[in-house]
């Protein structure tokens, strides 16, 4: 029973539930009609999201935004508000492309006055294949070269065929299906296949967990085309479609105040950029796990973004600048471990080519002249800029002709390097090439007396040759380079290698002059078969000067084993030598300090070769550096000489090499010396071994006994009973070539005292400091011992000593034969 004065009231459920929809509704009214009637009083259309855009341009007070908006699209011709159409991606003829699910999150966008998303078009190649029938392969201009198409002349093929499988797995299990080999077939194609181009290819059944990068960025491009969302769009739609990827779908923002960004799936993995129309920057990436380059596609990327700045009114078209494009490449994922057979070493994109130059983003330049495949190898040439020896500004200004400017009166200083690689490994470029050349030939010329026939194994630019060629002794030079076209490709695109035009007796191309001769053939076949042993060999045939410029021997492919080990090849390059003659062979970057021994460690190939070559009885080995041929490290040359007498040359001063510099090397054209590296002082730098290569001696994993001794007396008596004939000792010829200077000088009788000081041998500072234990007291032992021994070179000899530069100047004086030789310059 109610008390008096209360009262209760009963709602139902649905009265309830009604009450809270129709209140949420007339809430959600009144806003929306409010909205309507404030937007609709400031002149902006509420149903087109592009006014935003068009209310922000009229709220900014930036002109260069203004500019850039009033460009936009945003409203037509009219001034009426317009809706984008921007493209839909469609599927390519001769793809098929699996169904997939969309998922995606949309999340407030304040600072976006735009976003679309489109989906792919489907429609057109489900209709052509369900009136016709027939599936599309692709058409002659789709398919590739080395595969054999099923349809007919224009492509078409039953859909019964096979379809292609061009896109990656993306984690999805299917079948692996090898390709298989009969027993006692070589499985060598495979491999080489994996190695080449097919690495990241899924038309195998190979799914790897890999992919390709492209990186590009580009400046100076058009500000209306950067903030158009439209013509963004169709650039990279037309960017799928013609490097033949499938983009599923793709999403762009239009941002606030301006910018477009945008990310598009590919079915192969996904395309993605980003644009700052102010500054007229706009970064792209493209990632693919398909198996078709991506290098390649660079002038097409070009073509659709690098879209050059239109000029205002008044200003001059000459002055605006073309785009500047940076973009850099970089395998990703991994291969090795999943694809049998894939060595790294044999991708030339997995090599030095790869993280050199394709992966650096900061070159002001790179530009590939040619990339292409020989029946041997795969050749690249670049041209390119590197910002830390050169820069783009400075290359523009050599190219014109401003009055007085450095560059443009010095403009060979400021052109591009170009880089040779062959098999992804970097064998030359233009800056580095006399440095490198010079130092390879020059050394051994030099040190013997008349090298008249000179050999030269691989080379194939023509550099080697060159060099060769620029003595006056020489009567035959012999190039043997298996691969005929890499010496077409260099003639063609690398002519500085080959340049003999400033030569007075020489021709234009160095391949042309008389002296030489190229013979493209296998170098050890041409030994082997021509040198069998030393005995059967006409003398006349013989070689003075071999040079063996071919591949790196830390190069882990089968050939190049095959070069630095095959005991009959090595003994043919002994046997093809003259009782004087000296062998050269590069053997690749230098090692350091923390290196291990060379018979434990990556240079394996040229322990090696030094033991082979101490084995067929060359009496004398000396190994020098070069820093200077660009590339990574040092590089390291050896010289081996059949008999150790002509190493007594070696250690000539750099005054007698400069002087036989003078009386060898043939006069030039424009009256420069002939060498831009290569002189005295360089050759006398050679003639140490660094001391790296002492330490990896040392390190051997049986201790040579020299090393064991250093610092004891045993070891200084050693030291005293040796002399240069020693095969390969870095240990000792770091401690015997100053005493070997010393000797030379004062047997002579041509040293003052300051020379035989200076070339005193560490013998003689051993033996003081055993004695004295102050560094003061062991330099006043040191002089007072080199003050006896020049005492009694001039008894012995008895004539006035001059310094050995002095007492040469003379010489040349008085013979009639230097007053010939030209002033130097």
């Amino acid at each position: 029973m109610t008390k008096p004065g209360k009262f209760s009231i009963q709602l139902s459920g649905t009265f309830i539930l009604l009450s809270i929809i129709i209140s949420t509704l007339l809430a959600f009214s009144v806003g929306w009609i409010s909205r309507l009637v404030l937007l609709t009083s400031a002149g902006i259309n509420p149903f087109h999201s592009d006014s935003t855009a068009v209310a922000l341009r009229e709220a900014s007070s930036s002109s260069a935004i203004d500019a850039i908006l009033d460009d936009g699209n945003s409203r037509g011709m009219s001034g009426k508000d317009v809706i984008k159409q921007l493209p839909a991606p469609k599927v390519l003829a001769g793809k098929q492309v699996p169904y997939t699910t969309y998922t995606s999150k949309s999340f407030p966008n304040e600072g976006t006055s735009t976003s679309n998303t489109l989906h792919i078009d489907r429609t057109v190649p489900l209709y052509i294949s369900a009136q016709s029938k027939k599936a599309f392969d692709g058409g002659p201009d789709f398919r590739s070269d080395t595969k054999k198409s099923t349809g007919d002349d224009k492509g078409w093929k039953p859909l019964n065929a096979d379809p292609p499988c061009d896109a990656c797995s993306r984690g999805k299990e299917k079948k692996n299906e090898l390709s298989t080999t009969t027993e006692g077939e070589d499985d060598s194609a495979e491999a080489s296949s994996i190695n080449d181009d097919g690495h990241n290819d899924d038309s195998d059944g190979l799914h790897l967990p890999a992919g390709q990068h492209l990186l590009v960025d580009i400046k100076d491009v058009d500000s209306e085309f950067l903030n158009s969302e439209e013509r963004l769009a169709s650039a990279m739609i037309d960017l799928t479609n013609e490097s033949k990827l499938t983009l599923l779908s793709y999403h762009c923002h239009s941002l606030v105040p301006i910018g477009v960004s945008c990310a598009g799936v590919l079915l192969e993995s996904h395309v993605a950029f980003h644009t700052w129309p102010l500054e007229g920057v706009i970064t792209l990436d493209l990632f693919t796990c398909g198996g078709g380059k991506l290098v390649p596609l660079m002038p097409l990327i070009e073509r659709l973004f690098s879209v050059k700045q239109t000029p205002s009114e008044g200003d001059n078209e000459e002055d605006i600048p073309e785009p500047t494009l940076l973009w850099a490449h970089k395998l990703r994922g991994f291969r090795e471990g999943f694809a049998p057979g894939y060595v790294r070493t044999s991708n030339p994109l997995d090599e030095g080519l790869g993280w050199s130059v394709l992966g650096r983003l900061d070159f002001d330049m790179k530009r590939p002249l040619l990339s292409t495949k020989t029946a041997f190898q795969h050749v690249d040439i670049y041209e390119v800029i590197n910002p830390d020896h050169r820069d783009l500004e400075s290359y523009q200004m050599s190219l014109s002709n401003t009055d007085g400017a450095y560059e443009s009166m010095h403009p060979e200083l400021f052109i591009p390097n170009k880089i040779l690689f062959l098999d992804g490994v970097q064998q030359s470029t233009l800056y580095g090439d006399a440095p490198y050349h010079e130092s390879i030939v020059h050394p051994a010329m030099f040190t013997h007396e008349n090298p008249k026939r000179v050999a030269i194994i691989g080379g194939g630019e023509g550099a080697t040759l060159r060099e060769a060629l620029k003595h006056n002794t020489v009567e035959k030079a012999v190039m043997i380079e298996i691969d005929e076209d890499v010496v077409q490709l260099s003639r063609e695109y690398l002519k500085e290698w080959s340049d003999c035009s400033n030569l007075v007796g020489s021709a234009n191309d160095c391949f042309e002059d008389p002296r030489a001769e190229v013979r493209y053939k296998d170098a050890t076949q041409y030994f082997i078969s021509g040198f069998p042993t030393d005995e059967a060999v006409n003398g006349s045939d013989k070689f003075d000067v071999i040079v063996m410029d071919s591949l790196d021997p830390n190069v882990k492919i089968s050939y190049a084993v095959d070069l630095y080990s095959n005991d009959a090849y090595i003994e043919s390059l002994y046997n093809g030598l003259t009782e004087s003659g000296i062998l050269v062979i590069q053997l690749g970057e230098s090692n350091t300090d923390d290196d291990p021994a060379d018979e434990v460690g990556k240079f394996e190939n040229r322990a090696i070769i030094k033991d082979k070559l101490k084995e067929v009885g060359f009496k004398s080995m000396h190994i020098y550096t070069e820093e200077h041929c660009e590339f990574q490290w040092p590089w390291t040359i050896l010289v081996a000489f059949k008999d150790a007498n002509t190493k007594q040359n070696w250690h000539r001063s750099a005054a007698e090499t400069d002087l036989e510099i003078r009386k060898r090397l043939l006069t030039t054209k424009s009256g420069r010396p002939a060498l831009r590296n290569y002189d005295g002082a360089t050759h006398y730098n050679y003639q140490l071994p660094p001391k790296s290569f002492e330490i990896s001696y040392c390190r051997q994993e049986e201790t040579p006994d020299e090393c064991a001794m250093l610092n004891t007396d045993e070891f200084v008596g050693v030291v005293a009973a040796e002399d240069s004939s020693i095969a390969y000792n870095p240990v000792l010829e770091r401690r015997l070539n100053r005493k070997v200077k010393a000797d030379k000088l004062a047997a002579a009788g041509e040293a003052s005292e300051e020379s035989l000081r200076m070339h005193t041998d560490w013998i003689t500072v051993w033996k003081a400091a055993k004695i004295y234990d102050k560094p003061l007291e062991v330099a006043r032992a040191r002089t007072s011992f080199m003050g006896k021994v020049v005492e009694e070179v001039k008894k012995k000899n008895g004539q006035t000593f001059l310094s050995s530069n002095i007492k040469l100047s003379q010489t040349c004086a008085t013979d009639k034969r230097f007053k010939l030789i030209p002033p130097m310059k």
